[in-house]
């Protein structure tokens, strides 16, 4: 009901009580009781807490293993390695997430609804603190689906090429443009313009009947500089350098509009939204099978993998100290991040307040064991120079000519990155479902299905915004931009407990956390060296900062006016 409809006496009364016009508006708190009231009723309870566990190991066992693992390890250009110490950064990313996860049980068992830190900080501090973390839950969830999209993509194309001979070659080899987007693609194209450069080099110099293999120890595709080269080189040299000079020359274009486009992106997330379309439970199902496969891949890994585990890799064990220790728990805390999804769950779950706390902190210990015993016989197998960085896994079992290993770990990739898809898409939906539901966001995002009992149209609206982002952003900056706004998520909540711990002490609390204000401080702190020692880069603070101004924007021009037009929720 809009404020100039009402008498002026109740006008009067609604302005007082929510401060409207003041400071104090923006700092207006909801307490657990109205946000209950408001929701919790409308979403079908079907989820046990061996349910919410399949769903927490669903979305945190997938590219932490089967991509980033690689990287952090070894490093890259880009970042330095933490080496066989990775299993220490993966205590560290795992003590930073079990602060914050206790702080979550606490909450998910006093205010058992959709929302996750979104609702959580509404409770505790208020309006304005409460929109900044569900905008940050936004980026964590539909920005960080891009990145384990686009890694699902990678994995499905590298399977297919497997098949060569029995399928058609547009699927064992398609166009890198067509699965890809534009700059990926012309980072691929580049890449094989070098690779093309260094044989052509190494045929002149068997030709000349020098040692060829010194031309890979000079060139690499890392570390090539283009720059360093006079074009008319190449054409005295003989060598077609179009490739290598020009490599978006390869990609068609539609008047000036480059035709790149991750179709197998595409396809999965129209998968992934038609079965979160029809209902939660069917998707818990659909998830258990892939974890259950995903599972039996790494035990598969680990049995075979400890047979060839030569103690000598593990030494040096830290090869840059700390500090990559501490980039290597920054990188891998983007593994860590599907416990927050699980509580997105908590309207659907059937006995939340003691559902909850033993998905969230039961998904976190099982995957962070999984993760240390998996980085213990990638980096004791594989010597630290010539681990893979895009399929350490199944490359290291390739490595010691287990091809057979492979091949089924590539299909528990598949799997286990297809699983995480799917919970990150329902956690961002349940989010914005929240969001939507407490008049942040249009009432569209809250439309339920009148048969499945899902958040149906915001539903579509996240798997078309997912698909259609893989196209346009940087997959690096998007990983990045996902662990600013979960570190930044994950200290609101901490901060939270502590407040409603001081104005709500005699609130009875199913799950408390132990060692108040230990712990609550100690996960702030290591949020915030995480994000200190991480160090994005400056092209992903700006677009975090346009993202930040966004979404105050949105506040200020549609939320703000209208939680205040309405009383009810």
């Amino acid at each position: 009901m809009a404020l100039d409809t009402i008498p002026a006496e109740e006008r009067r009364e609604v302005m007082e009580k929510t401060k409207l016009g003041t400071f104090g508006g923006i700092l207006r708190k909801k307490s657990p009781e109205d946000l209950m009231k408001c929701g919790g009723n409308k979403l079908e309870k079907t989820l046990t807490g061996f349910d919410l566990i399949i769903l927490g190991v669903g979305a945190i066992i997938g590219a932490g293993i089967f991509a980033l693992s690689g990287t952090a390890a070894a490093g890259s250009a880009h970042h330095i390695g933490a080496g066989p110490a990775l299993m220490v950064s993966l205590i560290i990313a795992g003590m930073a997430c079990s602060f914050a996860a206790l702080c979550y049980a606490e909450f998910a068992s006093i205010i058992p609804v959709a929302g996750s830190a979104f609702t959580y900080t509404y409770a505790t501090l208020g309006e304005i603190a409460a929109w900044f973390i569900g905008w940050m839950l936004v980026l964590e969830y539909i920005i960080g689906n891009i990145t384990v999209v686009s890694s699902w993509s990678g994995y499905l194309v590298n399977f297919l090429k497997g098949f060569e001979g029995v399928l058609p070659t547009f699927l064992t080899s398609p166009p890198v443009w067509l699965v890809n987007n534009y700059s990926t693609s012309v980072e691929k194209y580049k890449h094989i313009g070098v690779e093309n450069f260094i044989v052509f080099l190494q045929d002149k110099f068997q030709a000349l009947g020098l040692n060829p293999d010194s031309i890979k120890e000079t060139f690499t595709v890392s570390n090539f500089d283009i720059s360093a080269f006079n074009p008319a080189v190449f054409a005295r040299m003989g060598f077609d350098a179009e490739l290598l000079l020009n490599p978006a020359s390869q990609i068609p274009h539609l008047g000036p509009l480059p035709i790149a486009i991750n179709i197998p992106a595409f396809l999965i997330m129209a998968f992934i939204t038609t079965f979160l379309f029809i209902g939660i439970k069917e998707s818990a199902k659909m998830t258990f099978a892939m974890v259950m496969v995903k599972i039996v891949v790494i035990l598969l890994f680990v049995g075979v993998g400890l047979f060839y585990v030569t103690p000598e890799n593990w030494v040096p064990f830290a090869p840059n100290g700390m500090k990559g220790i501490f980039v290597g728990a920054y990188l891998m805390f983007f593994a860590y991040i599907g416990f927050d999804a699980v509580s997105t769950a908590a309207e659907e779950t059937k006995n939340p307040q003691k559902d909850m706390p033993v998905g969230i902190i039961g998904s976190l210990i099982i995957c962070t064991l999984i993760y240390i015993v998996v980085i213990a016989v990638l980096t004791g197998m594989v010597p630290l120079s010539q681990i893979d960085t895009h399929a350490p896994i199944a490359a290291a079992m390739t490595s010691v000519n287990q091809h057979w290993v492979a091949f089924i770990i590539s299909i528990g990739a598949i799997a286990g990155l297809t699983s995480v898809l799917l919970v990150l898409q329902l956690g961002g939906t349940r989010i914005l479902y929240a969001m939507s539901r407490d008049k942040f966001l249009p009432p569209i995002f809250s439309k339920i299905h009148p048969k499945y009992k899902t958040p149906y149209i915001n539903t579509l609206i996240v798997g078309f915004a997912v698909a259609g982002l893989t196209t346009v952003l940087d997959l690096n900056a998007a990983a990045e931009l996902s662990n600013i706004g979960t570190l930044v998520a994950f200290m609101m909540v901490c901060a939270g407990v502590r407040i409603l711990r001081k104005t709500d002490p005699d609130r009875e609390r199913p799950f408390r956390v132990p060692f108040v204000p230990v712990i609550p401080i100690l996960g702030i702190l290591t949020c915030i060296a995480l994000i200190v020692l991480g160090l994005p880069t400056l092209k992903t603070l700006i677009i975090f900062g346009i993202w930040v101004i966004l979404g105050m924007i949105v506040y200020f021009s549609y939320g703000y006016k209208r939680i205040r037009a309405s009383e009810e929720c």
